[in-house]
């Protein structure tokens, strides 16, 4: 018993450990392409980083700050209020994780230089390389289960509270409303290159972040126990039935659950740990209507 709760502490302190990686190495990675490829031409993201950059802009005709990034600043006041609402409306994991995102993400966003001169001058390249990184970085952010906070915090709630709302057509809203602003401030191609790299960003983001992906699980086991596991550990709900072997005519439980593609693992790990000879089977791309909650 002791050693299955030694076990149990040592799986959590790993699983932490590269939560909090995932979550370090794509903040940085979500800087870089800001500040080596976007920020450089003087192009915008979507969301609060976009909104803060725009704020900058305007600061930056009476403020001096050399060559720190002010909008990184500014990104963190903007997330100081949302993160309340993640705490008490999302829940503490997803709160802690997007703490330590939007922090990380305002940090390396403020000290990472913007260069003065382009890694590549050439506007369509800079803003496919810039978009790659930044979308694979906040992908990064997501699979930990948090995310780099923002309109992210917003969607996330509205898509608990709200039936039909979603991540991504919430974060479509204010990007659409952030650069119909851009329009009346700055020249249209300002505007186009900013679109295409948002749009570059969110194709890798989905690419990189799949854990909106619907799955069904269906477990046969003879050991009892995993039902209760399941709903305990990932508060999915589970649906159980009474069958029998047809070549062995022995009783088994075969258990039911729709989960997100990025639960499958914590998943697995649940029904392996109570019964190694189980048979799993994973259905993905289900369609999912009811009471299904959805996750980041």
């Amino acid at each position: 018993m002791a050693g299955e709760i030694g076990m149990k502490k040592k799986n959590k302190v790993v699983s932490i450990g590269k939560d909090a990686g995932l979550i370090i190495t794509g903040s940085l990675l979500y800087a870089l392409g800001m500040n080596l490829f976007l920020t450089p031409l003087n192009l915008f993201s979507g969301g609060a980083v976009g909104l803060s950059q725009v704020i900058n802009f305007f600061l930056e005709q009476f403020v001096n700050v050399g060559n720190l990034n002010l909008y990184g600043i500014i990104y963190m006041l903007i997330n100081i209020p949302l993160l309340f609402l993640a705490y008490y409306q999302i829940g503490r994991s997803f709160f802690v994780k997007t703490l330590i995102g939007s922090a990380a993400t305002s940090l390396f966003i403020t000290l990472v230089p913007t260069l003065q001169v382009p890694v590549v001058e050439d506007y369509l390249t800079s803003v496919l390389i810039g978009g790659i990184a930044a979308g694979a970085g906040v992908g990064m952010i997501l699979l930990s289960g948090g995310s780099g906070g923002g309109v992210d915090i917003i969607a996330v709630w509205a898509a608990k509270k709200f039936k039909g709302a979603s991540v991504g057509g919430i974060s479509l809203m204010f990007n659409a409303a952030l650069y119909a602003v851009l329009l009346f401030l700055f020249d249209a191609q300002t505007v186009i290159y900013s679109l295409i790299y948002n749009v570059i960003f969110t194709l890798i983001l989905d690419r990189t972040h799949y854990q909106n992906i619907n799955v069904r699980v269906m477990i046969f086991t003879k050991k009892d126990g995993i039902d209760r596991q399941i709903t305990e550990q990932t508060r999915r709900g589970v649906t159980e039935w009474q069958g029998v072997g047809a070549y062995t005519g022995e009783s088994m439980h075969v258990l039911v659950s729709c989960i997100s593609k990025y639960e499958v693992n914590d998943m697995m790990e649940i029904v392996q740990g109570i019964d190694p000879q189980a048979f799993v089977i994973v259905d993905e791309h289900v369609i999912v209507n009811g009471n299904f909650e959805k996750r980041i």
